[in-house]
């Protein structure tokens, strides 16, 4: 019981969005049943955008009980897979979506929130691409952070070597928060608050302005 309450607390405070509690628990529950080995359930969980790699690397060690030596390098595999086919697909993929007035609509109301979360990188460009994926916190990730890199109209192998990077990096500070357990939770806790109460103070001075 109190591995699965720290598994909750530190994969819903690392998975992209703070309302996936539902949504996790129902692919979990999909992905259980399948009938094959927990390595390949870590792999498919990273692939997931609202899970990745912060959320498989709690599931692998917390609840499926392998060693992080080996679930790091599964969720970090299965992170990446998806990113290859984001940037080398995203532009077909984009003009056949502004084709339909529905889902171009979808589509630019998604541009708009990925550049008002991507500032970082449009500043500090690779650099801050690698950053931005590295925070392991609601709406970054590698994901996002493809997103991001093509909006802001990257190269494509600079973008993956440093979403590589920023993977590499959020591993190990989930790797971490997973093994300190409550305290990492409590970690995380306190992080997530700071930051989103320095970014309500942020937008206020922005529209105070």
């Amino acid at each position: 019981m109190k591995k699965v309450l720290i598994l909750f607390l530190i994969t819903i405070l690392l998975v992209p969005f703070l309302t996936a509690g539902e949504l996790k628990d129902q692919v979990r529950e999909r992905i259980d049943q399948f009938q094959f080995a927990d390595e390949y359930k870590v792999f498919l969980i990273a692939m997931i955008p609202i899970f990745e790699l912060r959320g498989a690397i709690p599931m692998g060690v917390l609840s499926y009980g392998l060693p992080l030596w080996k679930v790091i390098p599964i969720a970090v595999a299965g992170n990446m897979v998806p990113i290859f086919f984001i940037l080398l697909f995203f532009d077909l993929i984009t003009r056949l979506f502004f084709k339909v007035p529905i889902l171009k609509r979808i589509l630019e109301a998604i541009f708009a929130r990925t550049r008002r979360k991507g500032e970082m990188i449009e500043k500090y460009e690779e650099i801050g691409l690698m950053l931005f994926v590295a925070i392991p916190l609601p709406v970054t990730g590698a994901w996002t952070g493809s997103l991001a890199a093509y909006l802001f109209g990257l190269k494509f192998w600079k973008s993956i070597l440093f979403i590589f990077l920023g993977v590499l990096i959020a591993a190990a500070v989930v790797s971490f928060l997973t093994t300190l357990k409550w305290i990492g939770a409590i970690i995380a806790v306190s992080a997530l608050i700071i930051l989103s109460v320095r970014s309500l103070m942020i937008r206020r001075k922005k529209i105070s302005i």
